[in-house]
């Protein structure tokens, strides 16, 4: 008789909620409810891999469902609403999105390969979809620093080819899973943390955005520390 380990099922049961929600955010194509959809994909992508760390139940399988709801989630679904805020309506305007979606397979391919480390190489794909998600927020509730931006097709053409960069850029990103016992560490993350908070008090339609770029500039500066100071290392 085959025995079914229901405690080895509740991290994929978190999975397949990240992937219907990332699926849900394509049907219903609404730059709104979908953005809120995706975000609330995101948070089970974290519950997913806590879950499976606090029961000690991490395999191989869950890894490799988890990077098929991430592509659903984090790459088709953003990809395909990108293209709802195109400033212009031609065919060509659906090549940026495909940067997206290009950019987001062949991270999550590589992450699969990838011996496991305390760090990421690489903007995760859940932070460009963050990214993304701003700025539909932003289009959506006429934040005019994002429609001015969007209005320029060269720029709207830029922004997925540089999220594809670095995508699959060799720089280090640090985990918010990292926070412990390094302090000098753990201020990078603060910072990055307490300058969204603020951020989403002052202006919240550009908070995630630039929230983004901090958590880049922050992960190059940390790089560059971690280089120097040869003691120092990624915990």
């Amino acid at each position: 008789m085959i025995k079914l380990n229901l405690k080895t099922k509740i991290p994929s049961f978190f999975t397949l909620l990240n992937l219907l929600c990332g699926f849900t955010a394509i049907i219903v194509a609404d730059l709104h409810i979908s953005t809120m959809l995706l975000l609330l994909g995101m948070f089970f992508d974290v519950i997913d891999g806590l879950v499976a760390r606090l029961l000690k139940v991490q395999s191989q399988f869950g890894k490799e469902l988890d990077s098929l709801a991430d592509l659903v989630s984090f790459g088709v679904a953003p990809a395909y609403l990108y293209t709802l805020i195109s400033p212009v309506d031609h065919w060509a305007m659906y090549i940026p999105s495909f940067f997206i979606l290009t950019g987001s397979a062949i991270r999550l391919a590589i992450f699969n390969l990838r011996p496991p480390t305390k760090y990421f190489l690489g903007l995760p794909t859940p932070a460009s979809t963050f990214f993304l998600a701003g700025l539909f927020i932003g289009v959506k509730f006429d934040s005019e620093i994002m429609n001015a931006l969007i209005d320029y097709p060269s720029i709207y053409a830029l922004i997925p080819f540089l999220l594809m960069m670095l995508n699959l850029s060799k720089l280090k990103m640090f985990s918010f899973k990292q926070m412990g016992s390094n302090l000098n560490f753990n201020i990078f993350i603060l910072v990055c943390i307490l300058t969204f908070a603020c951020l989403t008090f002052v202006n919240y339609k550009l908070s995630m955005p630039i929230g983004v770029i901090i958590y880049v500039i922050l992960s190059v500066a940390y790089s560059i520390k971690v280089k120097e100071d040869k003691d120092t290392k990624w915990q």
